[in-house]
């Protein structure tokens, strides 16, 4: 397990820098903000369908083929619609990121959901092993074809778009088939199709807030004539996101425990969080002052194209204190089957940061979009802790 997760994580640096130096900050910043904008959609794909397969398979094994079908079922339905969404917000928000955008609609609205979808499989079934092997894969996939659009001398974010979604839909495939033979067909249940999204669009809302809180000043930048600037804002969030990718594996490992101890209520729930909030924010510290001290050497490494690296990583390093209660306290209000509280609070913060982002990032930069999201997930790690704190109390008081 542990070989598996630094072998991915290696392989998604290599990734990230034969990338990032390929296309340069400019079209590095087109593709960012093309895949931004459509991951804000993308996470509406399938109404949530994929986290209550997780939540059901978790309590009742023989739920999975079922709640696998119904899955399925909802990501065919709502990718017409969410393509439609896209383009016109692309139009409106984001009109110079276009030539990248059509071959991610096909790859994220509906491939990259159903890859999640085969991941959330084996997360189900406690198969925490397989998933690790499966990101493994697919970053690997990644790299080989980097190499070969870089051998092959293409160049710019379209023509990367195309090998990018090329591979997506070869690693859903390839999950769902695995998925098939492993734990068996889906089945099509009238019964769950119809009832399935009454959970699920809390799932998806807060998922879609989250990435528009995490992502909308990506594509904004891009939006307004930004691109070389939003392609080196896009690299150093590239790196918050990798230095926070061993507390997101903790918090994934854990849904399925979360799930379980949600039942007996908020004391049980606590008692898991407790064990590993401690090390949580060790690991903050220490990753904090190693992106603080290494800035200077990622310059040297993605070239000079990428220079405003180095000013932006210290201070978008301070997220990582919000992700870290945004992640461990919102999963463990899901644990409880709070995911409504979570995703309202998560819809609030992340339409109050669009907003933001809209006014005052075209007109300042990554300036505005950096403090806007430290003090966005700052906020929402507050709010949920406190919702998380008072059903905590008001339990103990019965």
């Amino acid at each position: 397990m542990t070989y598996s997760y630094v072998a991915g994580f290696a392989l998604q640096g290599v990734y990230f820098i034969l990338l990032a130096r390929a296309l340069g900050a400019a079209e590095y910043g087109i593709f960012v903000g093309a895949l931004s904008l459509v991951t804000v959609f993308a996470s509406v794909a399938g109404l949530g369908a994929g986290n209550v397969l997780v939540l059901e398979t978790a309590r009742n094994h023989e739920r999975y083929r079922v709640q696998l079908g119904t899955a399925l079922v909802y990501l065919c339905v709502t990718f017409v619609p969410l393509v439609g969404l896209t383009l016109l917000f692309a139009q409106l928000l984001a009109a110079n990121v276009m030539i990248a955008l059509v071959p991610l609609l096909i790859s994220e609205l509906l491939f990259t959901r159903a890859y999640d979808v085969g991941l959330q499989s084996f997360q189900s079934h406690d198969q925490l092993k397989g998933v690790a092997h499966l990101n493994v894969a697919a970053a690997g996939l990644r790299v080989v074809l980097a190499g070969v659009f870089i051998l092959l001398g293409f160049h710019g974010a379209s023509s990367w778009s195309w090998f990018y979604a090329g591979a997506t839909i070869v690693l859903a495939l390839g999950i769902l088939l695995l998925c098939i033979s492993r734990f068996g067909a889906p089945k099509f249940d009238r019964a769950s199709i119809a009832d399935t999204w009454r959970l699920g669009t809390f799932f998806a809302l807060g998922m879609s807030s989250r990435i528009l809180l995490n992502d909308s000043d990506k594509f904004i930048l891009a939006g307004s004539g930004r691109e070389a600037e939003g392609g080196q804002y896009g690299a150093a969030s590239r790196l918050i996101s990798m230095a926070f990718a061993p507390l997101q594996a903790i918090t994934y490992s854990l849904n399925t425990q979360l799930f379980r101890a949600g039942v007996q209520g908020y004391a049980a729930v606590w008692s898991i969080l407790r064990r590993v909030l401690p090390v949580a924010a060790g690991y903050v510290v220490f990753a904090g002052l190693a992106l603080w001290l290494l800035a200077p050497v990622v310059v040297l490494v993605l070239g000079k194209d990428y220079a405003m690296v180095a000013q932006m990583l210290p201070v978008l390093a301070l997220i990582l204190v919000g992700q870290t209660g945004t992640y461990f306290v919102g999963d463990a209000l899901m644990g409880l089957g709070r995911q409504s509280v979570r995703s309202i609070c998560q819809a609030s913060v992340g339409g109050a940061v669009l907003i933001l982002n809209v006014i005052f990032t075209p007109t300042f930069g990554w300036i505005a979009a950096a403090w806007i999201a430290i003090g966005a997930s700052l906020l929402l790690a507050a709010l949920l802790s406190t919702m998380f704190a008072l059903g905590l109390r008001r339990e103990r008081r019965l």
